[in-house]
Parts: C-alpha cells; structure tokens; sequence
C-alpha cells in the first residue's frame, strides 16, 4: 500500500483518454483541475468509508460502486461560491454517501449526509 502526498504537495496523474473526457465533463460545472479531483476523490472516498464503517464490505476491499444520487436542481437553492459548495449553509460536500441504514427500498439502502466537509 502506498500513502497519499503530504498536505500542501502536488498530485501528478497521467492523462489518458477517459480521465480527459471525465475532466471535460467536470470542467463544465466552472471547477478547476483541482477542484474536481478533490470533489471526484471526495465522493469516491465517502462510499468506501461508509462500505467499511457500516460492515457491508471488509475493510480494505474496495467497494463495487454501482450509482450515485444526485439532488434534483432547485434554482432557488443555488450555491453561492464556488462549485461543490452545499446549497444552504456553504460548506463544500462531497456528496451523499449511500449507506444501509435500515431504511427500506433496495440493496442500495437510505441516503445519509456526508461524513466530511471538504478542505478548500
């Protein structure tokens, strides 16, 4: 296992055909590279926390993450900022972290709030 950069040290990734296209995509919500990796990382990050701390998958297994949800847009509760902030209080999020909460309705389980804010 190797450990992520330090605090404050760049990430160098090397772009092949499908990170440019997901970053395009990315890049049309007015972020920049590295907001969206942070963002991108951040979800991602918070389904597999959420996989481990709820017991569904052992711990170090990476998740099969088959969906994310995504709120229904309200122009009236546009963030203000930059992008990935909440649309209320603007804290950035990472999203909604799908968890097995006892809720009914499916393999997927309910929707709980994001365990973290992410760092600006």
């Amino acid at each position: 296992m190797s450990t992520p950069p330090k605090p404050g040290k760049a990430l160098s990734v090397k772009v092949d055909a499908r990170l440019y296209d997901d970053l395009a995509v990315m890049l049309r919500a007015g972020m920049t590279l590295s907001d969206a990796v942070r963002h991108a990382v951040g979800i991602v990050a918070d389904g597999y926390r959420g996989a481990w701390e709820s017991g569904r998958i052992p711990d170090g297994v990476a998740p099969d993450i088959t969906h994310v949800m995504v709120r229904r847009y309200d122009a009236g509760q546009q963030p203000s900022g930059t992008p990935g902030e909440g649309p209320s209080d603007g804290v950035p999020y990472a999203g909604h972290t799908p968890t097995n909460t006892g809720h009914t309705g499916g393999d997927e389980g309910g929707m709980t709030p994001p365990r973290r804010a992410l760092q600006p």
